[in-house]
C-alpha cells in the first residue's frame, strides 16, 4: 500500500464516519451533551488536591457519548435501529450492543450538580465554597462549565473525646491514640465518619454487642478563628443502656446441612468439639477439624473481629456454600448459632477454550476436572485435572518450519486447609485459612517433527495469605523428573554439536525448594486510588541438600562427565531468582497506563553446568516482546541460523520492560499503543552462541525493542486480543544499524511481510 492509497483509505473512512452522523436523529431543539469542565478559582495560591478533584469529577454525570473522528457512532447505531418491538433479533442487537441512547443536555441536572460540588467542597473543609455554571452551546451540542470559588480550607485545632458515660469514656479515651483525626489536618467529613466506624468496631471487639457508630456525634466549632475548627466527640443522650453493656459468649452451636426448614436445636446428633456443640445429621465432617476454624468461643467476650474471622475461614474451606451466624440473647449472655450448608461433594467441569501462553503459541485447549470436596471429612479437596492442547505459532517470519506442538497433562492435587508439617502450627486469629498442597502429575510436550519432552512432577508445600494484598507460597519439596523422548534427526544433530544445549535437555531430576511472594493492591477493594501495584518474587533452589549429603559420603568429586546421580539419573544443582513488577495508573476514565518490569537470573553450579531447559529464561511472543516471535530473541546479540530457527532461545539472565497505553474505542472494544524491550543472556561463554554472554558495559545496546498497536474485545469475563507489532531495534544487526526507525515503511508490501507480526491471544499481556 503506497502513501496515496493509504491517504485515500483514510479519507474514505473519514467520509463514512462523517456520514454516520447521529445529528440527524436529534429532535428539534435537542442537543448532545458534550461533557463538563470544572475550573477552580483559588485564593492565596492554594495547591491542588488531586483526591478532591477526582471525587468531584465523579459527580459530573452523566457521561457523554464517546466520539470517534468527530462523530458519535453509538447514538448513530441507536437511531439507525429505530423502534425495536422484540427483545431479540438483529435490530435489538444493533440497538443495545452497538448502539447507545443519546445523552442530551436536557438529561443534565445542572442545579443538582452545583449543589453536589458545593457539598463535596464543604465536606472537605472548604466551608465558604461557591459554584456557578455556564452552558457553552454549539450547533448540535452543549458543554457545561462549572467554576468553583474557594479559599483556604478549615483545619482541626484541638480534638476532644467528651463522653458522658464513665465506663465508655475510659474505653474510648484508650482508643484515641490510634485516631486518624490529627490537629492541623484538613477538615474531612469522610474521615470523621471513618473514625466513628473505627470506634464502633473497636468497642464491638471488646464485648459491646449493641453499640453503633450512630450513637457517636462529632460537633465542630468553627468560631475559633484563623480557619481553625475545634472538634468534640460526644455520646448521644438517647444511647440505650444495652449499647453500654458488655456481652459474653455463653454457648456456640454449629449446625451443618442447614436449610430454612432444618431443625436448629441440639439433639442426639450433637458432638462437643473445641467447646463447641457440633450438630450434623450425618457423619460427613470431623467436628474437631471444622470447629478449629471457629474463633467465637464460649466464655469469651463478644468480638466482632472473631465473628468476621469465623465467617471468612468457614467460607474459605470451600466446602460450604452458605455460612451465617445468629445470636440469641439471655441477659448479657449470647448463644452463637453458626449455620452452614455444604456444597455437593463431587463435581466434574469440562472446559474448551482458546489459550495464549508466554511462548506465543495459541490454540484450542481442553481441560477436564474432577473435584471431590471433603474427601477425608476434614474439608480436604481432591482434584484430578486432565489437560490437552494443540498450539501453533501465528505470525512472524519463522522460516519454512511450522512451529506446532501439543501437550497432554494429568495432575493430582490434594488441598488440606491447614498446615501439615512436623511442627505444630496453629493460627486461629487470622481471617485467612492456610493450605497444604500435595501434587503429583505427568506432562508431555511434543514439538512436532523435532522432539518430545516428558516430565513427572511431585510437590509438597504451603499456601497462605498474610493480608488481602499479600500472599505466600512455599514448597519445601518440589521434584521434577525430565526425560527427553523421541527426537528428530535434525534436532539430534543440533544437540550433538552443542554440549550445553544437550545438558539442558538431558534426563535429570530437579530436587527443588521454591518460595513465591505476591503483592496485589487490586485485591484491596476498600482502597481508592488511581494507581495499582502488582509484585511477584520467586526463589528456586535445587539439588543443594542432596549434593551436600552425597559429597560427605562419596570420595570422588562430581565432574561434567561423572555427575552425582539419584536412581541412576543426574540431578540439577542451581539457584534461580526472578521478579515481576507491574504498575497501573488511571490517567482518565477508562484510559490507563500499564507498565511491567521482569528481571531474573539463574546460576548452575556443582552438579550442573547449565540450567535445565524448563528453568531457563526466554523472551519474545504475544505476552512478551510482541514484535518478535516466541522464544526467538537473544541471547545477547547472537543470531540464530535459518536452519535452527525451531530451537527455542533460552539463557540464564532476563531483562524485560513493557509500556502500554490502553484506551476505549466503542462499546466493548478497547485499543492500545505499546512498546516492549528486553533480552536474555548467558552467564558463561557459550562457543555455540557467540555474543550471548552478559556484559555489564554493553547489555543496554543489546536490548531488542518493538512497538505496535492493539485491538481488544473486552467482554469482562473474556478478552480477545489482537496486537500488531513491528521491530524498532534488532540486537543482531551491526552496532550502527540496530535502530530501524529510518527503515519503517508501513506502505511497503515487502516491509510489512518481513516485519509486521500479528499476535492473537486471550487476555491482556500483563
Amino acid at each position: 500500500m503506497n502513501k496515496r492509497t493509504a491517504l485515500s483509505c483514510l479519507i474514505l473512512v473519514s467520509l463514512i464516519l462523517g456520514g454516520c452522523s447521529a445529528n440527524k436523529y436529534l429532535a428539534e431543539g435537542e442537543k448532545f451533551y458534550e461533557g463538563a469542565e470544572i475550573k477552580y478559582v483559588k485564593k492565596k495560591n492554594l495547591e491542588d488536591d488531586a483526591e478532591i478533584n477526582r471525587e468531584i469529577e465523579r459527580l459530573l454525570r452523566p457521561d457523554p457519548n464517546s466520539k470517534l473522528l468527530g462523530s458519535r457512532p453509538r447514538p448513530w447505531f441507536y437511531g439507525l435501529a429505530g423502534e425495536v418491538e422484540k427483545e431479540k433479533g438483529f435490530k435489538h442487537w444493533v440497538k443495545t450492543k452497538l448502539g447507545r441512547k443519546p445523552v442530551l443536555i436536557s438529561d443534565v441536572d445542572i442545579s443538582r450538580s452545583k449543589m453536589q460540588i458545593e457539598s463535596t467542597l464543604k465536606n472537605n473543609g472548604y466551608f465558604g465554597a461557591r459554584v456557578i455554571s455556564e452552558v457553552k452551546e454549539s450547533k448540535h451540542a452543549s458543554e457545561v462549565h462549572y467554576t468553583a470559588n474557594i479559599s483556604a480550607p478549615f483545619r482541626y485545632d484541638t480534638i476532644h473525646f467528651d463522653i458522658s458515660d464513665s465506663v465508655l469514656s475510659d474505653k474510648i479515651s484508650r482508643l484515641k491514640t490510634d485516631t486518624q483525626i490529627k490537629p492541623g489536618d484538613r477538615y474531612d467529613l469522610d474521615n470523621l465518619k471513618a473514625e466513628r466506624l473505627r470506634l464502633e468496631k473497636a468497642l464491638k471487639d471488646q464485648g459491646y454487642y449493641h453499640f453503633s457508630n450512630e450513637y457517636l456525634l462529632f460537633r465542630a466549632d468553627s468560631t475559633v478563628g484563623d480557619k481553625q475548627v475545634e472538634m468534640f466527640l460526644n455520646l448521644k443522650s438517647t444511647t440505650p443502656n444495652d449499647a453500654k453493656a458488655v456481652y459474653n459468649i455463653k454457648k456456640v452451636n454449629l449446625f451443618t446441612n442447614y436449610t430454612y426448614k432444618s431443625d436448629s436445636t441440639l439433639n442426639s446428633d450433637t458432638t462437643i468439639a473445641n467447646d463447641i456443640n457440633f450438630v450434623q445429621p450425618h457423619d460427613d465432617f470431623r467436628p474437631e477439624i471444622i470447629t478449629e476454624q471457629v474463633a467465637v468461643r464460649p466464655g469469651e467476650v463478644y468480638s466482632k473481629e472473631n465473628e468476621l474471622i469465623t465467617l471468612n475461614r468457614l467460607i474459605q474451606l470451600d466446602v460450604f456454600k452458605y455460612v451465617n451466624i445468629d445470636y440469641e440473647e439471655d441477659g448479657n449472655a449470647l448463644d452463637a448459632n453458626i449455620y452452614v450448608s455444604p456444597y455437593k461433594k463431587k463435581s466434574i467441569r469440562l472446559e474448551l477454550q482458546a489459550v495464549s501462553k508466554s511462548n506465543s503459541f495459541v490454540g484450542p485447549n481442553f481441560t477436564a476436572t474432577f473435584k471431590n470436596r471433603n474427601i477425608f471429612r476434614g474439608a480436604e479437596s481432591y482434584e484430578l485435572n486432565l489437560n490437552a492442547g494443540y498450539e501453533v505459532q501465528v505470525g512472524g517470519n519463522a522460516g519454512n518450519q511450522p512451529l506446532n506442538s501439543y501437550t497432554i497433562g494429568l495432575e493430582n492435587v490434594l488441598t488440606i486447609p491447614r498446615i501439615i508439617s512436623p511442627f505444630n502450627i496453629r493460627n486461629r486469629s487470622s481471617r485467612f485459612v492456610p493450605q497444604t498442597k500435595i501434587k503429583l502429575g505427568f506432562r508431555t510436550l511434543k514439538r512436532i517433527d523435532f522432539f518430545t519432552l516428558n516430565s513427572i512432577d511431585a510437590a509438597y508445600g504451603f499456601n497462605w495469605r498474610e493480608t488481602k494484598t499479600k500472599r505466600h507460597e512455599l514448597y519445601p519439596v518440589d521434584i521434577n523428573f525430565i526425560q527427553l523422548g523421541k527426537v528428530s534427526q535434525e534436532f539430534d544433530s543440533v544437540l550433538n554439536v552443542n554440549p550445553l544445549l544437550r545438558r539442558s535437555y538431558e534426563e535429570q531430576f530437579i530436587l527443588g525448594t521454591t518460595y513465591s511472594f505476591y503483592y496485589n493492591s487490586q485485591n484491596d477493594k476498600d482502597r481508592e486510588s488511581r494507581s495499582d501495584l502488582y509484585f511477584n518474587g520467586n526463589i528456586d533452589l535445587s539439588g543443594n541438600l542432596m549434593h551436600v549429603a552425597q559429597s560427605s559420603v562419596r570420595e570422588e568429586e562430581n565432574t561434567d562427565e561423572n555427575p552425582y546421580e539419584i536412581l541412576g539419573s543426574p540431578y540439577s544443582q542451581f539457584v534461580k531468582a526472578d521478579i515481576d513488577v507491574r504498575y497501573y495508573f488511571q490517567i482518565a476514565k477508562r484510559h490507563r497506563i500499564a507498565t511491567r518490569l521482569i528481571t531474573g537470573v539463574g546460576y548452575a553450579f556443582g552438579n550442573s553446568t547449565t540450567l535445565p531447559y524448563t528453568k531457563q529464561f526466554s523472551i519474545g511472543g504475544s505476552n512478551s516482546i510482541r514484535a518478535f516471535r516466541a522464544r526467538s530473541v537473544g541471547p545477547g546479540e547472537y543470531q540464530v541460523s535459518d536452519s535452527a530457527t525451531f530451537i527455542d532461545q533460552t539463557a540464564d539472565i532476563k531483562l524485560e520492560a513493557n509500556f502500554e497505553y490502553r484506551f476505549p474505542i466503542i462499546g466493548a472494544f478497547r485499543g492500545a499503543l505499546f512498546t516492549d524491550a528486553g533480552n536474555i543472556w548467558t552467564l558463561r561463554e557459550d562457543e555455540q552462541r557467540p555474543g550471548g554472554e552478559f556484559d555489564p558495559k554493553n547489555f543496554v545496546s543489546q536490548l531488542a525493542v518493538g512497538a505496535g498497536v492493539g485491538l481488544r474485545f473486552d467482554a469482562e469475563f473474556f478478552v480477545l486480543r489482537f496486537d500488531l507489532a513491528f521491530p524498532v531495534r534488532i540486537p543482531t544487526e551491526d552496532r550502527g544499524e540496530r535502530w530501524r526507525f529510518k527503515d519503517i515503511a508501513i506502505g511497503d508490501k515487502d516491509w510489512r511481510k518481513e516485519n509486521l507480526l500479528l499476535n492473537i491471544a486471550i487476555g491482556y499481556p500483563f
